[in-house]
């Protein structure tokens, strides 16, 4: 048997001694530096939003820095379990991610400028922004997270975290929203107020375009490691040769997932509106006669803006990371083996994209070896991309149940009366079989549902999935009425979820009287409605709802104003503010429902016939999260 050819040392092992000259030669240098100084360091510099503070504000001898830090701003928990587990084990605190000395960087918009910050140093970065002055955004560097994540692979749950550029992390949502958790409503609106997504927003692509700034404390002496890299080169000269070294391997990091996002070159684009008329979404506007990307929360990568402008002022790039996405490779999430994910939940909400998905899913499913005994396949909602599976199924000759928490197509039944449901081409054909067209809602709904009867689709209406578990190399899912063993399960839930509710007091007799959809304005026709929500949804709800004859509409929203949703949307709703079509509550929210009417936490009383609460869904990442997949931090 013949050996493997002996591995030759490396030059770390065949050199040790002119390593240790040179290690010698750098803490010579840096000795040199600081005797010629003459004097110790200073006192250690510390960041601007602690700047006023005397050391012993933070460092008590009764109790640790991070135990203080609530004492100003409150209790901050983290939205992540795995880092509340480590935090209630004092294994992480604030200081871990927020230096305030060496480490510190952050950004403070200010009256008339932005000013990016270090340890005791100052830098403008850009001019005024519209945040609220004052309004401090600290950022935390990725090696702060080194000690427990691997950047450097795409599986770790850092990726969705990491930037385009720069070394800070790129997203902000470590602690609780404000509004989400009673218990931080008061320190987080205090702190940071009603433009702290804002804030967010700017902060990143700051963070991503200016470089960090140097703390005082290294500008006072740049020369000093300087000083021991130029005695350890020197020394190294004089006892090394040359010798050139192979580099070692260095890992691959994957990109995380990334919202594809048009970007404008303001110097030449000509404000001709082609990119505006030709997105689907409503992603872009005209500002200043230049185009800007004013939701890019909506922007789904479609490229139909720019292939339409006239002299390639628009491009689309990759930006922010997007979060609250499964990791999926080829559907099949890389956390579960078997587990597909298809529509709206992979982040592009198109319908022929969520059509061919169910179709690609269930054609890898039936590649594989048939198991023997239960079912092929459990597809989780009969919504596009569930009905499509479904279908693909069938023809495949699979065994499979479609388990559906409402009715089939619940998410198009609450579309308004009429709507024109649009979906471009993307220059995808449409795979399989399921029925699409530039149609109303009603006539959509009508195709789906006569391809379900004539196919004799096996779907499970009333059945909310509650539970996945991976049971012998398969799955059991378990309704609120029944369990299905299978041996691949295909997610289609969207990414709405459950629809999100109100915490109100309910007089009996009244619970009838709020809905979470509107499916038709005309049903309310002479009535007294209360709508909820300011997004899109609810801004078309009660658009529609003002065009009734005498119906007598009220907008109730708990933020200060429109901070999302369509232009379109807001100017009419404004306009018909405006004229008393509707009567627009900003600043409160409804705390109770009764024979007066709806009661506002303001103390004001509506009355009312119905309400419809339109404030989004709550995604389903407990069903997720229980399935094995982990969520994206």
């Amino acid at each position: 048997m013949s050996r493997a050819p002996k591995a030759k040392p490396t030059s770390d092992v065949m050199r040790p001694r002119g390593l240790a000259l040179a290690a010698v030669g750098a803490g010579l240098g840096a000795l040199v530096a600081v005797v010629a100084e003459g004097k110790p360091p200073p006192e250690r510099p510390i960041a601007l939003p602690h700047a006023k503070l005397a050391c012993a504000s933070c460092h008590t001898s009764e109790a640790p820095v991070a135990n203080t830090c609530a004492g100003c701003h409150g209790e901050h928990a983290s939205t992540r379990a795995a880092h509340r587990s480590l935090a209630a084990k004092g294994a992480l605190g604030c200081p871990t991610c927020h230096g305030q000395h060496a480490n510190a960087q952050g950004l403070t918009f200010a009256d008339g400028a932005v000013v990016r910050w270090a340890a005791g140093a100052e830098q403008k970065v850009g001019p005024a922004a519209p945040v609220a002055s004052g309004t401090t955004v600290p950022l935390v560097s990725v090696s702060a997270c080194t000690t427990c994540h691997d950047a450097t692979r795409s599986s770790d749950p850092i990726a969705a975290c990491l930037p385009a550029k720069g070394s800070a992390i790129a997203c902000f949502d470590e602690h609780a929203r404000a509004g989400e958790a009673k218990a931080a409503r008061g320190p987080c609106q205090k702190q940071h107020g009603a433009t702290r997504f804002a804030a967010w927003d700017l902060a990143r692509t700051i963070a991503e375009t200016t470089p960090p700034v140097a703390s005082a404390q290294d500008r006072r002496r740049p020369w000093l490691p300087l000083a021991g890299a130029a005695a350890g080169a020197l020394v190294l000269g004089l006892g090394l040769r040359p010798r050139k070294a192979k580099e070692p391997a260095r890992a691959k990091l994957e990109p995380a997932a990334r919202r594809k996002l048009p970007v404008i070159e303001p110097t030449t684009c000509l404000g001709c509106y082609a990119c505006v008329d030709a997105c689907p979404f409503d992603v872009l506007a005209i500002e200043a006669y230049v185009a800007v990307v004013e939701r890019p929360a909506e922007c789904c990568g479609v490229l139909s803006c720019a292939e339409v402008c006239p002299n390639g002022s628009l491009r689309i790039e990759d930006g922010e990371p997007v979060l609250d996405r499964p990791a999926t490779e080829d559907l099949e999430s890389r956390d579960v083996p078997g587990l597909f994910v298809a529509g709206d939940l992979t982040g592009l909400p198109l319908i022929k994209n969520a059509i061919n998905q169910g179709v690609r899913a269930i054609d890898r499913i039936a590649s594989r070896p048939r198991q023997k005994g239960g079912l092929d396949v459990v597809i989780i909602g009969a919504g596009p991309a569930g009905l499509s599976a479904a279908l693909r199924a069938k023809e495949r000759g699979l065994a499979y149940v479609v388990l559906e928490q409402a009715t089939v197509a619940a998410s198009i039944k609450s579309f308004p009366r009429d709507k024109i449901v649009h979906d471009p081409p993307l220059d995808l054909p449409v795979e399989g079989s399921l029925w699409l067209a530039q149609s109303s809602k009603e006539e959509l709904l009508a195709q789906w549902t006569r391809i379900v009867r004539t196919q004799a689709l096996v779907v499970r209406e009333q059945h909310r999935v509650v539970d996945i578990q991976r049971v012998n190399g398969g799955f059991s899912v378990a309704t609120e009425l029944a369990r299905f063993d299978a041996a691949h399960v295909v997610l289609a839930i969207g990414r709405r979820g459950t629809p999100r509710t109100l915490d109100l007091a309910i007089e009996p007799g009244f619970e009838d009287r709020i809905s979470y959809a509107l499916a038709d304005a005309r049903s309310f026709e002479g009535k007294r409605v209360v709508v909820v929500g300011l997004g899109d949804t609810a801004m078309e709800a009660a658009i529609a709802l003002a065009r009734q004859p005498g119906t007598r509409v009220s907008l109730v929203h708990r933020g200060a104003g429109f901070a999302r949703g369509k232009t379109k949307n807001i100017k009419e709703v404004q306009a018909l503010a405006g004229k008393g079509a509707i009567d627009l509550r900003l600043g409160t929210s409804p705390v109770g429902i009764g024979p007066r009417g709806v009661a506002l936490g303001t103390g004001a009383v509506l009355a009312a016939d119905a309400m419809l609460v339109l404030i989004g869904g709550v995604p389903s990442w407990d069903l997720l999260q229980r399935a094995g997949i982990r969520r994206p931090v």
